[in-house]
């Protein structure tokens, strides 16, 4: 398949299919074309309309639930047979696609890398394939920036669920400036995604270490074995190992070091539960204080939530049953979306659909970690007539074990300085991503020009 030829220079006056639209001004030497013309000839596409049931070794679709500021996140991906995708070879991935949310949280947009090469995608995403004199990053900031999420969400259907109809894409009209200029926009917006993904590269570093410490101490009981065979534990001072015992006893979860204790979850942790304030009372809301709900969920390697989607007054707090948590609570969602975890990284409140879980020995790192640990369980125990739902009961009925006091102490102080830097590195990438969304509107638009910016 070949590119179209080069776009022609089109206004709205000069092109019928667009004079639907209000346009602002463009800079002298700027057009507008449809993003139909910047694409391969019938490329745009939508995805798998039933795709049936998840199983293990099918092929993976990317969802709604997939997209995370302008990256696909992969740690929930649904698996389909290989049958029913071969029937939407036209939407299969190669890389180099830009990726639109059609339905639900419409307008999330995101290029697909080389490695997703052989996915997929639902009936809510719609595939765009650029042609080579476009390119996907530029389509990619068109549909990101406040003029084009304008347009597609005004024109959106909103009877049952938000949903935007693929002609509303084709017509689409986006900017092009001159190449020169274009290939600058890039470089720049680029550079500040680049900064946030590579933040996101560090966390992930930071807390697989976390976890892998965890792992070590509270589930292999690394160091209890090396005590008990005569060697030292690795990687650990001498106070630190005099903590752990030498020897296991038995439990009703097989062999744990001497002295430890097998809890059920909830003997372990405070459970706080969450409040919506009545939305008919203006005064409870848009005040200063984040109030959390599942979408506000962070990307996986961010672990901390900064800020919400939503905010609520103190008045707010006090005229519902929503509690103010502080930082380093650990909060699962428990409804609908069960099991997303995420720690405060500032005092907020939370929705009913979430609990809070706060440590009895005033431990942070050893709870979310504890939680991640047994997360799955709670997830497979969930139930509920209409949505899975994990109630104060499924906490309840998941045993842990439990080490002493001291060793926990021991385990937070380790970690804080990892997970410190993850919470520092997530209020980094939330001040480069304003910057970066206050920076592109105005570049999309030629209100600032390159000059204006450039050193």
């Amino acid at each position: 398949m070949t590119d179209q030829p080069p776009f022609v220079d089109i206004r709205p006056d000069h092109d019928p299919a667009m004079t639907a639209f209000d346009l602002p001004d463009l800079p002298y030497g700027w057009k507008y074309s449809p993003v139909e013309r910047c694409t391969l000839p019938k490329s745009i596409s939508y995805g798998v309309v039933q795709p049936g049931e998840s199983i293990v070794n099918g092929v993976p679709i990317i969802r709604v639930n997939n997209f995370r500021d302008t990256q696909i996140d992969l740690t929930d991906v649904m698996k389909i047979s290989s049958e029913i995708e071969s029937k939407y070879s036209r939407t299969r991935l190669i890389g180099g696609e830009v990726l639109l949310t059609l339905v639900g949280s419409v307008g999330q947009v995101a290029v697909v890398p080389t490695s997703l090469k052989g996915f997929n995608v639902a009936r809510a995403i719609g595939v765009i394939r650029p042609i080579q004199h476009i390119g996907a990053e530029w389509i990619a900031l068109c549909l990101r920036s406040t003029l084009s999420q304008y347009l597609l969400t005004s024109r959106a259907n909103t009877t049952v669920q938000t949903t935007i109809n693929l002609k509303d894409v084709r017509a689409l009209p986006i900017p092009i400036p001159p190449e020169i200029e274009r290939r600058g926009i890039i470089g720049i917006i680029s550079a500040l995604d680049d900064r946030i993904a590579l933040l996101r590269e560090t966390n992930a570093t930071l807390e697989a270490m976390a976890q892998a410490i965890f792992k070590s101490w509270f589930v292999d009981f690394d160091p209890v074995h090396a005590k008990q065979q005569g060697r030292s534990p690795e990687g650990m001072d001498e106070a630190t190992s005099a903590l752990f015992p030498d020897s296991f006893e038995e439990s009703e979860l097989g062999l744990i070091p001497k002295e430890w204790e097998i809890c059920r979850f909830t003997d372990t942790v405070d459970v706080i539960g969450g409040g919506t304030p009545k939305t008919s009372v203006t005064g409870y809301w848009n005040g200063s204080i984040p109030w959390f709900s599942v979408t506000d969920a962070p990307v996986a390697s961010d672990i901390f939530v900064i800020d919400t989607e939503k905010h609520i007054s103190e008045s707010g707090i006090k005229n519902s049953s929503t509690k103010l948590l502080p930082m380093g609570t650990t909060i699962i969602s428990a409804r609908g979306t069960v099991g997303k975890l995420a720690l405060v990284g500032r005092d907020m409140a939370m929705n009913q659909s979430c609990y809070g879980l706060r440590g009895r020995n005033n431990d942070n790192y050893f709870t979310y970690l504890t939680t991640c640990h047994i997360v799955e369980i709670l997830k497979q125990r969930a139930h509920g007539s209409v949505f899975d739902t994990i109630t104060r009961d499924t906490l309840t009925g998941v045993s842990v074990t439990y080490p002493i006091e001291s060793i926990i102490i021991a385990f937070e102080n380790l970690v804080l300085p990892f997970m410190e830097r993850i919470r520092e590195n997530v209020n980094q990438s939330k001040t480069l991503a304003a910057i970066r969304d206050t920076l592109l509107p105005k570049l999309m638009s030629g209100t600032i020009r390159l000059e204006d910016i450039s050193p």
